[in-house]
């Protein structure tokens, strides 16, 4: 979808892009949320962008936290219901 066919270009530029081609947009879009404006589609990119760094930080402090105790996620949840019941 991004790149210009080989056979339709000159030897010396090979892996040339299409001139409408938007870096990860490939066409999927079953839901219809995606921006027609140019800089709306930017922003909510780095939306995405930004969603995605959290949830990385968030794993690794889960990896974290497993580390120094020993108690996965699941574990905490666990330990911490039970210390609410106890303390009721």
């Amino acid at each position: 979808k991004g790149w210009v066919d080989p056979a339709e270009q000159a030897p010396d530029q090979p892996g040339t892009l299409k001139d409408d081609y938007y870096p990860g947009d490939i066409g999927f879009d079953p839901l219809g949320i995606k921006p027609e404006d140019p800089e709306e589609l930017d922003l909510m990119i780095t939306r995405e962008l930004q969603n995605g760094r959290l949830a990385m930080l968030a794993a690794a402090g889960f990896l974290a936290q497993e580390a120094v105790d020993g108690l996965g996620i699941v574990q905490h949840f666990q330990v911490g219901m039970i210390e609410k019941a106890v303390q009721l």
